[in-house]
């Protein structure tokens, strides 16, 4: 009887991991995984929210025409709205901040919508981690 507990656990376990790895994005993969995300719609996620962040998927990997090469920060900065919109798990909000301040370009971005997104409250410490990086770096680029 044990066998057979233990035997469904790990079988409901691995097709219940299998059957969402397609929805999933991984930091090493995020690009190419972001081409086959499809949104799903939380209980605690509105309609209004759940179609608008579809739309900001939709037209973001349209933008994106199946090339990773055609990534910027304005992408990733869409994903990130979309994926707050979703209320998808802190960890894929960090994965897609992380990508996108990896980025020449983020820091405009990060400094003056601070106030403006909803996203920070989510990861407050990492993005004021940035923001005070990407404030350094403009105060030494102003002193040059």
């Amino acid at each position: 009887m044990k066998f057979i507990f233990t035997f469904l656990f790990v079988f409901t376990y691995i097709t219940t991991s299998f059957s969402q790895e397609s929805n999933t994005l991984s930091f090493t993969n995020f690009e190419t995984d972001f081409f086959t995300y499809k949104p799903e719609q939380k209980k605690s996620v509105t309609d209004d929210h759940f179609s608008f962040a579809k739309y900001v998927i939709s037209e973001t990997k349209k933008s994106l025409n199946n090339d990773v090469s055609n990534y910027n920060v304005i992408h990733y900065w869409n994903i990130l709205t979309a994926l707050d919109m979703l209320k998808v798990d802190k960890s894929t909000i960090i994965l897609a901040f992380q990508k996108m301040a990896d980025l020449e370009g983020s820091c405009k971005y990060i400094v003056n919508y601070k106030n403006k997104i909803s996203f920070y409250k989510t990861i407050t410490a990492m993005y004021d981690h940035y923001y005070s990086q990407c404030k350094k770096r403009d105060s030494l680029v102003g002193t040059n």
